[in-house]
């Protein structure tokens, strides 16, 4: 993929299901101090994870935490009060619902607090990034409607010029994502930490590229 030109900002929005897969993994309170400590516990196994693909989560939050993409690119991470008001919600209801819509992971208040906390810190503070309010979907259909909200989250964040992605572990979501022809990203986490790493890997390799001689002539 384009890394886009030198100075271009790049802009990610987060499905709230990745959210949640890093607090399933760390569990409560979810701290900054238990997050890097599992990024670096996990940073030598295999990329994608083959068993736990909340690992895989894990990292592509990671990445966005420099909030730089790739050489002088910005990194931001945006989100919205849907997204953040349903991962809380998730997070405070029992783990025994009768459905999946009523199932969560079955924290308390004050840990579903920390988890919006995290989320916050990750997108104001570390990228820099910010939050919308999004009241009405976009590309749904094919998308869910829920599925559209997030999806509109990611057309209305930053500036008209970013560059932008979203990032879900929802297989239905990617999948119809990619019927829709515009400029908006739609990849599983561990794509978007590919996106990343070859990005940055490709910055490196031409900083270290050496330059011809200097020959003293115009």
């Amino acid at each position: 993929m384009d890394a886009g030109a030198p100075g271009d900002v790049h802009v990610v929005v987060f499905d709230i299901n990745v959210f949640l897969d890093a607090a399933r993994l760390l569990g409560p309170p979810l701290t900054w101090d238990e997050f890097s400590a599992a990024v670096a516990k996990c940073a030598n196994d295999p990329h994608p994870h083959p068993t736990d693909k909340r690992i895989d989560s894990l990292r592509a939050l990671a990445m966005c935490t420099s909030g730089r993409f790739a050489g002088g690119d910005l990194l931001q991470v945006w989100t919205s009060g849907h997204i953040v008001g349903l991962a809380v919600e998730k997070a405070v209801q029992p783990v025994d619902g009768a459905t999946d819509e009523q199932r969560g992971l079955g924290w308390s208040a004050q840990d579903a607090d920390a988890l919006q906390d995290f989320i916050d810190d990750l997108t104001f503070i570390k990228s820099r990034g910010g939050s919308i309010a999004v009241k009405t979907a976009e590309g749904s259909p094919p998308l869910s409607y829920e599925d559209g909200l997030v999806y509109r989250t990611a057309r209305e964040a930053g500036d008209p010029t970013n560059i932008r992605y979203c990032v879900t572990r929802d297989v239905e979501f990617r999948e119809l994502a990619a019927e829709i022809m515009d400029d908006i990203t739609v990849l599983y986490p561990w794509e978007w930490v590919d996106v990343l790493r070859k990005s940055r890997a490709l910055v490196a390799t031409q900083a270290m590229r050496p330059r011809p001689p200097f020959t003293g002539t115009a």
